[in-house]
């Protein structure tokens, strides 16, 4: 009883802390804009509009305005629901002749790209960018009209601490020259807005991402992909996709740094990919129709996707459909009003930014707050979740999580596990769980994990270890085990050294303990069987280990079984199957199996070349079996987790990420060349930890959070489109 009345007493404090709406009609003096299409307000169509303009004609501007006014979509833009939510006129074009600026201004322009454009001259796509509102130029049009608006420097910086300013979408034009020539991924620093801004005296800023290019119809129409290259709900394009997704991870960290260096200024990241995917994927959620995506206003019968580019929105032959408000895309480029406004939303207010716009200030205060306060319902709940009702949800795709594997998904069951043979258990020693916890909870790593990122973005809590919890598993478990491998252990007992280390831990001793689950959480078989269409299998990681304690043997793993297992007896109908990481890339291996050979590292990243092979073939293997477990069984999701190639691309630019130079080298280890030393690994005497572990791609050989955080968006990027 005392133990529910503190569980409840935590709950009290959590709900009065919910941050109050602010009176958001005095949150903010001005805005100032900066960006492309997406919030341009009419500084291409101020000077005359070209003949060849056909977003200045109807039926643009049709919903809201009657009439076109230079945005490209039938009404209001993101920028436009923000100004009338807090209280503020739609901002004039920066180029409007007779117009006031004291409350604010719109720079953007379309075609806008981040770059200048000498940069694309140089490289032979000087003809792709057609005006020169790049992002340096915007910011030189913004100094320029500080004259206008404020008689003095102080008076200037003192409208700008109280005016928000948004800094974005920038990078969609950049991408767009002839067949997509994307230009290094080195260049997406750019993007942010760096001091230029902070230093007229801006204290927020507003930085957008970029939207999910494969699920346009201008891209869907152009780039014609094999059938595999698709999305199989989304029927989004999916190495495009990717393409936005690294670029906004590359922006997340980017921002991340210049919050460090600047702690009095509020950036605020704003997420445009996420509500773009919500609305093909749950259309009907937020009013859409449920189809192909299709643009609004086009050319019907011309094209699948009601897009040609001799056909376009506004040009003869083509009209609008009887309701935009049902359509997410508009002309198969840009949103509709209806998006820009549930975008807006989620801007404002949560969950499409980070933090949302209109946050109660103090926002660190508050912030820091809740997070111990979730800490300790983290920490609390192996102890009190059975005083908790179980509950299913009904807002997301999953309601449960189920997660098997090793020490890279490991919640805690390796700490019972080790303990039960008298093992010592660097990960229930500090700084383990330093991060985000606070303390060690038997995670290998700093602080969360990959299961971790993705039950936050699915709206679960964390995934409980089994063997570590006592109470409610109906919205999953967890039963990874650093060490486990994916052949059963009596394989590994005839190799000399090895057998008496090899733990009883395997992949079908785990699906073991899910069986002896299955009781608690649904009976009989056919109930089971539609508990688990509403959750998430995450079958491995499985493999490092293998290779590990066989040294490298030749004998193939036994792929496939496990996860025929879990979709014909259990009725899985969406299962994640990650690969392995780069071992060549690995502190452990390069630290214990250094190469006499120069030949024998890879030149673009100084990783062990027959490791990383060992680690192709083996997830080429994979998803070998993966294609054709999907095509038994088509009605299955079976998803492929890339581990690997997120991992080099860090590798290959660290800078372009945030991480330091140095990247193979552990944050947590006791000295040598890669901070990995056996005898005095991370947790035991004489181990030190690096000042800044987001700076690293590896904490103690494992991942640092940040990577974690970095790969968990990719996997639920593929989730999301498979």
């Amino acid at each position: 009883m005392r133990l529910s009345v503190s569980v409840a007493a935590v709950l009290v404090v959590l709900a009065a802390l919910r941050p109050p709406r602010v009176a958001v009609a005095q949150k903010y003096a001005a805005i100032f804009n900066f960006g492309d299409s997406l919030v341009d307000a009419g500084n291409l169509v101020v000077d005359g509009i070209p003949d060849y303009l056909a977003t200045a004609r109807l039926p643009y501007g049709m919903t809201y305005f009657g009439y076109p006014t230079g945005r490209c979509s039938d009404g209001r833009l993101v920028v436009d629901f923000i100004a009338q939510e807090v209280g503020l006129p739609l901002l004039p074009p920066s180029k409007a002749k007779n117009a006031t600026f004291h409350r604010g201004a719109n720079f953007a322009i379309t075609g806008a790209t981040s770059l200048d454009t000498p940069y694309f001259q140089g490289r032979g796509l000087g003809h792709t960018v057609w005006n020169s509102g790049s992002l340096h130029t915007q910011i030189k049009w913004f100094q320029d009209m500080k004259a206008s608006i404020c008689k003095s420097p102080q008076e200037c910086r003192d409208l700008f601490r109280r005016s928000l300013f948004i800094v974005g979408e920038f990078g969609g034009n950049d991408y767009n020259s002839p067949l997509f020539a994307f230009r290094p991924l080195e260049e997406v620093h750019t993007f942010v807005p760096d001091v230029k801004l902070i230093e007229e005296g801006a204290v927020e800023l507003v930085v957008p991402g970029v939207l999910p290019i494969g699920c346009f119809p201008v891209y869907l129409s152009i780039f014609r992909k094999q059938p595999e290259m698709y999305g199989r709900r989304s029927g989004c394009i999916r190495d495009l996709n990717t393409l936005s997704w690294v670029h906004n991870a590359a922006l997340q960290r980017k921002i991340a740094e210049l919050r460090l260096k600047h702690p009095g200024v509020r950036i605020m990241y704003a997420d445009y990919y996420t509500p773009a995917i919500q609305f093909v994927l749950h259309a009907e959620k937020y009013g859409f129709l449920r189809q192909t995506p299709r643009a609004c206003c086009g050319a019907p019968g011309v094209g699948e996707y009601n897009f040609n580019l001799t056909s376009k929105c506004g040009d003869p032959g083509s009209y609008a459909c009887d309701d935009p408000s049902n359509h997410w895309s508009w002309d198969g480029i840009h949103l509709t009003e209806a998006s820009y406004g549930h975008i807006a939303k989620g801007w404002l207010y949560g969950p499409f930014a980070d933090p949302p716009i209109l946050e109660t200030p103090p926002y660190s205060t508050y912030h820091t707050t809740m997070k111990l306060l979730r800490i300790v319902l983290v920490l609390l709940l192996p102890a009190v979740s059975s005083c908790l009702p179980c509950r299913r949800r009904d807002d997301y795709d999953y309601d449960s999580i189920f997660s098997f594997g090793d020490s890279f998904a490991d919640t805690g069951n390796g700490a019972v596990v080790f303990a039960e043979h008298s093992l010592f258990s660097p990960a229930t020693k500090p700084p383990y769980g330093m991060t985000f916890f606070g303390q060690p909870t038997g995670r290998n790593s700093n602080g969360r994990l990959i299961i971790d990122f993705i039950a936050e973005k699915l709206g679960l809590p964390f995934v409980p270890p089994y063997l570590a919890h006592n109470g409610c598993f109906r919205q999953g478990a967890n039963f990874a085990v650093a060490g486990a491998t994916s052949l059963d252990a009596s394989f590994f007992s005839d190799i000399p050294g090895v057998g008496k280390f090899v733990l009883n831990t395997s992949s079908s001793v785990q699906l073991g303990w899910f069986d002896s689950l299955k009781p608690s959480l649904c009976s009989p078989a056919q109930e089971c069987k539609g508990f688990f269409h509403k959750s998430l299998f995450f079958m491995g990681e499985f493999g490092v280990n293998d290779y590990s304690f066989s040294v490298f043997g030749k004998t193939p793993l036994e792929f496939g079984e496990n996860h025929l297992r879990i979709i014909k007896r259990d009725g899985a109908k969406a299962v994640v199957v990650p690969g392995i990481p780069p071992l060549g890339c690995m502190p452990p291996n390069l630290a214990m199996f250094p190469s006499t050979d120069p030949a024998g590292y890879e030149p673009g990243t100084g990783c062990l070349r027959q490791f990383n092979e060992i680690a192709v073939y083996h997830n080429t293997l994979l998803q070998d079996v993966i294609k054709n477990v999907q095509k038994n069984h088509p009605d299955v999701r079976v998803i492929y987790a890339d581990f690997f190639t997120p991992v080099i691309r860090i590798v290959q630019s660290p800078g372009t990420f945030g991480f330091t130079s140095d990247i193979l080298r552990c944050c947590c280890g006791g000295g040598g060349k890669y901070n990995f030393n056996m005898s005095a690994g991370c947790g035991m005497p004489g181990a030190t930890v690096c000042e800044d572990p987001s700076t690293h791609l590896f904490w103690d050989g494992h991942m640092t959070e940040a990577a974690y955080h970095f790969i968990a968006d990719g996997w639920l990027n593929s989730i999301n489109e498979s």
